[in-house]
């Protein structure tokens, strides 16, 4: 069913601390920047609504009040969780008897078609759930709406306003809501804010939202509200916000100054911002969510240093990608991609080529790294429930937009953006309208770049097969799968005299080509895709192993080693590391073909690597810490990861930050703390540059 979708998290934590992440998920414009964009919209648009929300974070209880109009005949159904009871329904002015039927975890109530425009007006009322304390994925699949004095969230999934719907597709639908709180608390929805304020003790404020959304997600809590105002690209004011607890308040002005720095970047790349508002709102769990016009992030998230800098622009730029331009999800998610290579990936760029080098590599690594049961094509990528698809839908799908800048240009490439942006505002798009726009701009025919992209899971194999030299001509076979990639691929000729870089085009199994050098440099070595800026599966020397190798595998085994309280750790350190169950493996069985996680107490962890011939604890982590970490490869060629800690204590306190570690090929923490991490060197994949015989390249 697909009633409603969780809010985005913040991407860029994923690069940093590898949190993962979902798409967003509600879509509009607030009532002061509709403009022209307002009749396109308004034609896509099925359904208005006008809500009235009292909210008591103390008790919990919601009651609500809501107008809805529907601007077509057909039937269609209205859903709400089961939490909730309906006080009153009434059809264009007629009351109606309430029926509630289950659907699955909602109730339902069947409206029959009717005439061209229908009213209803529907009162509800009951308790929401109280706040649990979760880990940061925890808070990516609760969908319960929630509610404390600390903090309330109703996200749109959590379905805690009538939804209209048919066949589990929420309608789009503009709203107006207005938002009552008892005295301490302040709230919010996605949009622009109208009037707040003071009735008898309780605060009262307006939003509104004349664009199509899919769902509205409600957040309250204790907060303090700094403002300043910005001004757009095209003259409009723009108010920045940040809704804060009161122990962050000496953050507002820097996070304010940061939102502004991002969106003067992204108009000037993209075009003016969509709406008049921008706010940064802290949540008491640690949440990474980002919605139209707002992010929602935890309040220890909110303190990390580098947030400002990394996924605060992502969330903003999300108001571009995902709640400026919809994706087509029937056709894949493409927004989460485009985010990442204009954010993420942007920011690596703007800081140094070792950093986007870094981050080309990290994910390449980790692509090369999803067992081929487990893989799926681009196109199938709507939403990230585990970490292959945030492998997928994230890092493949922004090397896709890499290689397309490396194609077509940087020029025609930003003004393709610009092209998809100004056509599909406000609209439902997909892969094939970024296409057209990048043809356009760029005067290539591109059908079959993203379609081999997009419909093939995996990646292009590419193997250096022989390189000859003859006078200042170099021969160089290359060979790929049977089915053969159309690619563009970098080839590094290293000479006497210093390097020089060729891309030639590959489109057959195998493929000899000859390049032209300066006959004064003889060639001595070949490498290729020396900049890791091609999607293929890395070779063994440049792919040396990381945490999240064990994670996509659901095949990977877990030794346990110890007593009964490392055993136990062990078990909760493996359940948050892996996304599978992991196969219990009994210490005196010897490493076999499949992926291997190994915890437990470090002397036994020395016993077990001896007894199996396996190399001890690296120089990196030898000796260092409470816990140590390490990867390495199995004869069989599978990773191996070991976990070896002092004590069980020290065992559980790690489990907390590891899993955020997964990029990483070597760890060393001490009380629930990362001292030192690291990846293992990766070799480029070369050949050398042999003599033609008499003279030939033949």
């Amino acid at each position: 069913m697909k009633i409603g979708r969780a809010p985005s998290a913040v991407a860029s934590l994923f690069a940093m601390l590898c949190f993962a992440t979902i798409p967003c998920s509600a879509h509009a414009l607030d009532a002061a920047s509709a403009g022209s964009a307002v009749h396109d919209a308004a034609a896509t648009a099925t359904a208005s609504y006008r809500l009235n929300v009292r909210l008591d974070p103390a008790t919990r209880e919601l009651a609500g009040e809501a107008e809805i109009t529907v601007s077509d005949g057909a039937p269609f159904d209205l859903l709400l969780n089961r939490r909730f009871g309906v006080d009153m329904l009434a059809v264009d002015g007629k009351p109606v008897v309430v029926r509630l039927q289950r659907n699955g975890e909602l109730n339902r109530i069947a409206l029959p078609p009717g005439p061209r425009r229908k009213t209803v007006k529907l009162a509800w009322r009951g308790p929401l759930a109280p706040l649990a304390a979760l880990e940061h994925r925890d808070t990516l699949r609760a969908h319960e709406p929630t509610a404390d004095a600390l903090g309330s969230f109703l996200p749109s999934a959590g379905v805690w306003y009538p939804a209209a719907s048919r066949r589990g597709q929420r309608l789009l639908h503009s709203y107006n809501l207005r938002l009552d709180l008892p005295p301490g608390q302040r709230g919010l929805v996605a949009g622009h804010r109208g009037t707040e304020a003071t009735r008898g003790s309780r605060t009262v404020a307006e939003f509104a939202f004349p664009h199509p959304s899919e769902g509205i997600d409600l957040i309250a809590g204790p907060y303090r509200v700094a403002e300043r105002t910005a001004r757009s690209i095209d003259g409009r004011p723009i108010m920045l916000r940040t809704y804060f607890h009161a122990e962050l308040d000496p953050l507002a002005p820097g996070y304010l100054d940061a939102v502004a720095d991002y969106l003067a970047l992204y108009e000037r790349w993209i075009g003016p911002y969509p709406f008049t508002t921008f706010s940064v709102v802290s949540s008491p769990t640690p949440t990474g969510f980002g919605m139209p016009t707002l992010t929602y992030l935890g309040i220890e998230v909110l303190k990390l240093p580098f947030i400002k800098s990394t996924s605060l622009g992502h969330e903003v730029l999300h108001n571009w990608w995902g709640n400026g331009v919809y994706p087509d999800y029937e056709a894949g998610n493409w927004s989460e991609g485009l985010t990442t290579f204009m954010a993420d990936y942007h920011y690596a760029e703007r800081e140094s080529s070792d950093k986007a080098h870094a981050m080309r590599l990290a994910w390449l690594r980790e692509l090369s790294g999803i067992p081929p049961g487990a893989d799926r094509p681009l196109a199938a990528f709507t939403a990230r429930t585990h970490g292959v698809d945030q492998a997928i839908g994230y890092g493949k799908a922004a090397m896709l937009f890499l290689m397309l800048r490396d194609r077509i240009g940087e020029p025609a490439f930003d003004r393709g953006i610009r092209r998809f942006w100004q056509a599909q505002r406000f609209r439902n798009a997909d892969w094939d309208d970024l296409r057209v726009a990048f043809e356009t701009e760029s005067g290539q025919q591109l059908d079959r770049f993203f379609e081999q992209w997009l419909a093939r899971a995996g990646l292009a194999e590419v193997a250096l097969v022989e390189s000859r030299r003859c006078e200042n001509r170099v021969a160089v076979t290359l060979r790929q799968g049977e089915q053969p990639y159309a690619i563009e691929v970098p080839l590094a000729i290293g000479t006497t005299g210093g390097e020089a870089v060729r891309r030639v085009r590959l489109d057959r199994s195998e493929q000899r080509f000859e390049l032209e050098l300066a006959a004064a440099d003889p060639a001595t070595r070949v490498t290729l895709d020396p900049d890791n800026r091609l999607l293929r599966r890395l070779h063994g020397s440049e792919a040396p192993p990381i945490l999240r190798e064990l994670q996509f595998d659901a095949r990977s085994g877990l030794v346990a080693l110890g007593d009964d309280a490392f055993a136990t750790a062990a078990g909760g350190l493996a359940a948050r590391m892996l996304d599978h169950s992991p196969q219990a493996v009994p210490p005196g069985s010897a490493p076999g073909e499949h992926p291997l996680l190994v915890i437990g107490e470090a002397r036994a962890v020395s016993a077990w690597l001896a007894r199996h011939g396996l190399p001890p604890a690296p120089p990196e982590v030898a000796g260092r810490g409470a816990v140590r970490v390490w990867t390495q490869r199995l004869p069989s060629g599978a990773p191996l990861a070991v976990v070896a800690a002092d004590s069980a204590p020290e065992l559980v306190a790690a489990s907390r930050p590891l899993p955020h570690y997964r990029q990483q090929s070597w760890l060393v923490l001490q009380n629930g703390r990362a001292l030192a991490r690291g990846v293992w060197p990766a070799e480029a994949s070369s050949i050398p540059v042999t003599h033609c015989p008499a003279g030939s390249l033949r």
